[in-house]
């Protein structure tokens, strides 16, 4: 009796789950130096609860950092354009909000992201479209 209420219970569930709206997206990005600094964002938003979430990897770190969403603005600039959104994700390490990354773009083109450490200083990156492959970063 118990396994066909848990085969119900999942059964059920079934149609939820798949009925969810989870889009996802993934940015490589480098910085402008001569020895640039390569990382890879990946967001994800989910429509039905209106939740977002994201994490980044540099370059040589096999360890993702988890970003949470602070803040999401649109601006109409044109009406003939998409609208421009900016977007500031919150980095959290070891538990705690060490800096921001803050992105600018309008429809599918990425004008700019900045990211700000809250100890040291602003690095700007721009993004490398050449790196993505098969929803990665390969550098």
């Amino acid at each position: 009796m118990l396994k066909e209420s848990i085969f119900a219970a999942v059964l059920f569930s079934l149609p939820l789950a798949t009925h969810a709206e989870i889009t996802s997206e993934t940015f490589c990005f480098s910085s402008g130096d001569a020895k640039p600094i390569n990382f890879e964002m990946h967001t994800y938003y989910d429509s039905a609860n209106k939740f977002s979430s994201g994490f980044v990897r540099y370059q040589n770190s096999k360890q993702p950092i988890p970003l949470v969403l602070a803040n999401s603005a649109e601006e109409t600039l044109s009406e003939n354009a998409p609208d421009q959104e900016t977007t500031t994700w919150t980095e959290i390490y070891n538990g705690r909000a060490t800096g921001e990354y803050e992105m600018i773009a309008q429809g599918t083109k990425v004008s700019s992201l900045v990211y700000t450490n809250k100890k040291t200083q602003k690095t700007a990156f721009v993004l490398n479209t050449r790196a993505i492959a098969d929803g990665n970063c390969k550098w």
